[in-house]
């Protein structure tokens, strides 16, 4: 993935209920949900980095990266503000 963009429209691909081509959707979900499940994933990420005994490393928007976003999204109710509880 060259940007957040394309990783967010990668994402919607398999999860967005509005995207055209969706395998698996979540009902409820929108773009912007997305984008705030991303910030999670990216703070975690920012986490886990200062830690020696890490496991959990960026993919580079791979199906590992979709699917621990997509964890996050199906993680926080949908009345939660997402980015609230998480940092």
């Amino acid at each position: 993935m060259n940007s957040l963009k394309e990783f967010v429209d990668y994402v919607a691909s398999f999860y967005l209920p509005s995207h055209p081509e969706v395998l698996y959707p979540i009902q409820g979900l929108t773009e912007q949900r997305i984008y705030d499940a991303f910030y999670v994933y990216k703070h975690r990420l920012l986490k886990a980095a200062n830690n020696p005994d890490n496991n959990f490393t960026w993919g580079y928007g791979d199906s590992l990266d979709r699917e621990r976003v997509r964890d996050i999204l199906l993680e926080t109710p949908w009345e939660d503000d997402l980015l609230e509880d998480s940092f």
